[in-house]
């Protein structure tokens, strides 16, 4: 089968592969960037394999970074673009379950793809679009299903985060996992505690993520992955899948942050017990910021409307979320959080018309105080609420009035 290669990432890659092919050796593009491409979907990066030896595509290129030469991984960069090539290559045994103890350097590009994870991942375009596929990974692509390469328990003895990836796949592309290989998921699972937290959470984010998470929901637990990821223990995993499946709007692609606030308040955790669980899973602050952003908006709404201060103090891109939420839950809610954006009169504390410097020459104060921040909050407030004019005499009249001693 020959594709014809549209894409400008391949396009733009071509030469690279035709340099390398100038000196005898051979180049593919492979993985993900294949796999999307017979799906029609649009690629984002590209990978490219090769028989050329690390120290020979070092010989071809003049501007080259070694990211893992002993791994046979080269970064080229041509026209200020870095391209990954890694060297067609054999593992030997994974006594961690992640990385292998050997790499053998090998010439053969169906030796290469016997160490992929999944058939669908094991598939190669050569420079002008033929397709090399020795795995069928293509009818497994028109059948829709997630089969390991060869035995999949020694595919997942190799690599314990193929475990999870093979949900995340299945959530993101609306795959079945192939019987063996959802029996061997199911058997290896154990041996998920052995993978670092931050590479578990990465691939959980994109489960969640996936565009066909609501049909795939349960299989973090039905593949008992959930059952062995050691900060799950102890906390109802299924009944937390079930929640988020039904609170996600069918039209709706949710952010990550979103997606772990849904898995948090699933298993039924308090805003600050969600805090100590999302840094156990290595999240960032950015992150677990707004994940409690999410309970308070989600709090407030469950009280009444929101109002102009919500909008103004809340990031528009966390409240969208939570009122396509609410709606989805109860068709009679209305969204008015973009009606009440366009209502605001300041958006930030420095549109104020004064600052503290400005009010403490009103009031001769020599330094702020408790009382004067205090008053600075309530001016925010009433002008955000258009209950005071951001004007100089209406600030200043209220910063008179207000009382600071």
């Amino acid at each position: 089968m020959k594709i014809e290669l549209t894409d400008p990432l391949f396009l733009e890659a071509q030469p690279i592969l035709k340099r390398i092919e100038s000196h005898g050796y051979e180049a593919y593009f492979v993985g993900g960037c294949v796999r999307d491409t017979l799906l029609g979907k649009t690629i984002h990066d590209i990978d490219i394999a090769s028989s050329a030896l690390p120290n020979e595509i070092e010989e071809i290129f003049y501007n080259t970074i070694d990211v893992g030469k002993e791994h046979g991984t080269i970064i080229v960069v041509e026209k200020h673009i870095p391209y990954e090539i890694t060297t067609f290559r054999t593992e030997g045994n994974y006594s961690d379950f992640r990385h292998p103890d050997t790499v053998n350097f090998v010439r053969d590009l169906r030796e290469d793809t016997l160490r992929r994870d999944f058939t669908i991942n094991a598939l190669a375009f050569d420079a002008e679009g033929q397709l090399f596929d020795y795995h069928h990974g293509v009818e497994d692509l028109q059948a829709q299903l997630i089969r390991a390469v060869g035995v999949p328990a020694e595919r997942f003895q190799e690599d314990a985060l193929r475990i999870i990836r093979a949900i995340r796949f299945a959530s993101q592309l609306g795959f079945t996992i192939e019987p063996l290989t959802f029996e061997a998921i199911q058997q290896y699972a154990h041996l998920l505690p052995k993978i670092a937290v931050e590479r578990v959470r990465i691939e959980l984010s994109k489960y969640f993520q996936g565009s066909h998470f609501k049909d795939n929901a349960l299989l973090l637990f039905d593949t008992q992955i959930s059952q062995h990821l050691p900060l799950l223990d102890g906390l109802d995993c299924q009944k937390a899948l079930q929640y988020m499946n039904e609170q996600i709007p069918p039209s709706l692609m949710i952010e990550e942050n979103f997606a772990w606030f849904l898995f948090a308040k699933g298993l039924g955790l308090t805003v600050t017990q969600a805090n100590k669980f999302l840094r156990k899973w290595t999240h960032s602050n950015h992150l677990i910021q707004d994940v409690k952003d999410f309970y308070e908006l989600d709090k407030i709404i469950q009280q009444g409307p929101l109002t102009l201060w919500e909008v103004y103090h809340y990031k528009m891109a966390l409240i969208k979320p939570i009122e396509a939420r609410h709606q989805h839950l109860n068709p009679d809610y209305q969204p008015v959080a973009k009606e009440l954006k366009s209502q605001l009169v300041i958006h930030q504390k420095a549109d104020l018309v004064a600052n503290g410097k400005t009010i403490m020459g009103w009031l001769g104060l020599e330094k702020g105080n408790a009382q004067l921040g205090a008053l600075l909050r309530e001016m925010e407030y009433q002008v955000v609420m258009r209950q005071l004019p951001n004007e100089e005499e209406a600030l200043k009249a209220f910063a008179l009035n207000y009382g600071i001693e």
